[in-house]
């Protein structure tokens, strides 16, 4: 996150390729996907709304009826400007959909970005920002769009979030990999989902399922047909016997806590607080491939949380911090990435390191806020997995999600009536 432009940015998976328009005016393409549009946007946060103070790990799910969205994000900007959000209706694809703002939005799709406090005494100077946007009246996939100075075209950033109407059940198993070569790598799940509220639907047509990994966008799994259909019971199977519903368990993650920038934290080798800066190096990162399963630690399934932990400080008093990051393995064919849920999985020329033949190790650094934070070395390569510096193990815990939506064909759009949140730990 060394905010550079986001027209330099390279999304990763062909296959997850997102649908853009790019706005001549502006020169910004605007991306339906988890994405930043100038160079100054600090930290953003998007979750369900909740006094919980823990509600910032949640994942940008609501219920239809719901209290709401939190929007928390800095602008690293010593003055403020003048902010608004609103809401883009997609489908299953995020494609946008044929739906207008009065369809599935009761108030004016336009919200105020109108709270806000400046960083106090810190290094690199912020605006935070913050608002409470409402539950839109419709289920599906939407897009977050905040703008500037009542210019739609003038975006900042987007985010995506989803809002179901639970009108389906899910029963979800856990099984061994179908495929006996992975069943030690694999995480596969197996599905029922009983639609009662829907009469006389066209399962293959009308219902799409989605498949998610720890909330990350890149690594879907589409177009999974039922391998049972009963009619008569409203149920659908879907019990897969070719790998389709397979995972790579991956290992569990990596972890850093910079919460304090007076003491080191957990992986945190030193901290040098400059007049102007703060850099902060991690520990020497070596590759897990190959290695035994071990976990040492309940990590967070590649998510991230921002606290200050300094004495007398408040979150106002956080810093930003140039975080090193230095991993030892050798020269792979291919790009080595550092991702996880603070940079919504995104591969891009900021998070993408550089091999030091000097010291056999690939290094890297992010502008981080203060907090506690997962990451993940993303191989991009054609010719290995992306976990090939993590190793992938059937034990390690993840996040599952899986999405069920329905089109109705006198509606012409997918309604998301059905969603399930599940760890392969439990």
């Amino acid at each position: 996150m060394k905010y550079l432009p986001l027209l330099a940015i390279s999304l990763l998976l062909a296959n997850c390729v997102p649908v853009s328009y790019t706005d001549t005016a502006s020169q910004k393409t605007i991306l339906y996907d988890n994405a930043q549009y100038e160079d100054n946007i600090g930290m953003v946060q998007l979750y369900p709304l909740s006094t919980d103070q823990q509600a910032s790990l949640d994942y940008p799910v609501i219920a239809l009826n719901s209290a709401g969205l939190s929007l928390v994000f800095d602008l690293l900007e010593q003055n403020t400007s003048y902010l608004n959000a609103r809401y883009v209706h997609c489908n299953a694809d995020w494609t946008p959909s044929r739906l207008t703002d009065l369809q599935f939005l009761s108030s004016y799709n336009e919200f105020p970005i109108n709270q806000y406090n400046y960083s106090s005494n810190t290094r690199i100077p912020y605006v935070n920002y913050q608002a409470d946007l409402p539950t839109p009246d419709k289920s599906g996939n939407y897009l977050l769009v905040v703008y500037r100075e009542n210019d739609r075209k003038n975006v900042l950033f987007t985010r995506r979030f989803l809002v179901f109407d639970q009108r389906a059940q899910i029963d979800v198993e856990f099984t061994p990999s179908a495929t006996v070569s992975q069943r030690n790598t694999n995480h596969q799940l197996s599905f029922g989902i009983r639609y009662q509220q829907i009469e006389n639907p066209n399962p293959l047509r009308e219902f799409k399922v989605v498949l998610l990994q720890n909330h990350n966008w890149h690594t879907p799994i589409t177009g999974l047909q039922p391998t049972l259909m009963r009619p008569d019971q409203n149920y659908l199977e879907y019990r897969h016997f070719n790998g389709e519903n397979n995972f790579p368990a991956l290992n569990e993650f990596r972890y850093f806590d910079l919460r304090s920038i007076d003491y080191r934290g957990m992986n945190v080798v030193n901290v040098r607080k400059e007049t102007d800066q703060i850099q902060a190096f991690l520990g020497l990162d070596k590759s897990r491939h190959g290695l035994a399963y071990s976990q040492l630690i309940n990590d967070l399934n590649g998510s991230f949380f921002l606290e200050n932990k300094d004495p007398n400080d408040g979150p106002l008093q956080s810093e930003y911090a140039q975080v090193y990051f230095e991993l030892q393995s050798e020269k792979l064919e291919g790009e080595i990435y550092i991702a996880g849920g603070f940079n919504n999985w995104n591969l891009t020329p900021e998070n993408m390191m550089s091999y030091d033949e000097s010291t056999g190790s690939y290094r890297g650094w992010l502008w981080l806020k203060q907090g506690y934070y997962d990451y993940f070395y993303w191989l991009k390569s054609d010719k290995m997995p992306f976990y090939e510096l993590e190793g992938s193990h059937y034990q390690t815990s993840n996040d599952y999600e899986i999405l069920f939506y329905y089109r109705d064909p006198f509606n012409n759009y997918d309604e998301l009536i059905g969603y399930r949140r599940v760890s392969s730990g439990n």
